[in-house]
């Protein structure tokens, strides 16, 4: 059986990248030229982290599902990519609304990446394109938890179900 992809929802998350990108940059400009060499050196940091944030803006539409006979691979193009064994998945279930923690790695409007600290379900790997809202949650064996948010969920739950993957009914959006 030939691996099957899955896009993510639709979202503008690019966009929020780019305007933190931005953002960032145009702090970065300005402590480069400061006068003492601790602002020199705060602004090559945050030029460093303004030129990585615009590379998660253009790899944004490579956000993928796929789905082998025994992995699923949730994919942000070449920086982000967590395989699962679908053998160690104990169960997916659709969570309406996230409770973000303290922490969380990349989570923007449209956008949340890596890891993020939920009240609710603690440490989740996110590669979906909403942070919060609607979030399919995949628990594994040794309980860890990943968020995604393919754009036919229908689709890729059937998915996983044929590949003998514990699936509970969604609830409506």
């Amino acid at each position: 059986m030939p691996p099957e992809r899955f896009t993510p929802r639709p979202s503008r998350g690019y966009l929020s990248l780019a305007v933190v990108a931005a953002t960032v940059c145009f702090a970065a400009a300005k402590s480069v030229t400061g006068e003492t060499r601790a602002e020199f050196v705060a602004g090559l940091v945050l030029a460093v982290a303004s030129a990585y944030l615009m590379v998660l803006a253009l790899c944004f539409p490579l956000m993928r599902y796929v789905t082998s006979p025994t992995t699923l691979t949730a994919q942000y193009g070449p920086l982000l990519r967590y395989r699962i064994r679908l053998s160690d998945i104990t169960s997916v279930t659709r969570t309406a609304h996230l409770s973000a923690g303290s922490a969380a790695s990349l989570a923007l409007p449209g956008i949340a990446l890596y890891g993020m600290r939920c009240t609710d379900v603690g440490r989740i790997r996110m590669c979906a394109t909403h942070p919060s809202n609607n979030v399919l949650v995949i628990t594994t064996r040794n309980g860890a938890h990943y968020g995604v948010t393919p754009a036919d969920e229908r689709a890729f739950l059937n998915t996983l179900r044929r590949h003998g993957v514990p699936v509970r009914r969604p609830s409506s959006p």
